[in-house]
């Protein structure tokens, strides 16, 4: 992998990650000021996080989930586009027997 690529994979990332994160955000009914209060982060950072401008660490990931009342886990659930994964799960009654 060349390092455009991984460049444009994180910035696609980041993008990706701050889009859930203004999502959970919304849906907790959450200002960018109550959350990155609750978070213990400033509003600007929170904002930088949401428009996939800033790289979350894992602390900056655990300290927005613990203020949503979320776990990681589900946050990375969030993340996940699980439809690649549900074309190559056979259905119930094409599934080899055992």
């Amino acid at each position: 992998m060349t390092d455009e690529e991984k460049k444009q994979l994180k910035e696609a990332f980041n993008r990706r990650i701050g889009q859930r994160i203004a999502v959970l955000r919304s849906l907790a009914k959450l200002t960018q000021e109550q959350l990155a209060e609750r978070a213990g982060l400033q509003r600007t950072h929170v904002g930088r996080i949401e428009a996939g401008r800033y790289e979350v660490t894992g602390w900056v990931l655990e300290a927005i989930a613990k203020a949503l009342g979320l776990t990681v886990d589900i946050i990375d659930l969030a993340l996940q586009d699980l439809a690649p994964l549900k074309r190559l799960t056979p259905e119930p009654s094409q599934q080899p027997e055992q």
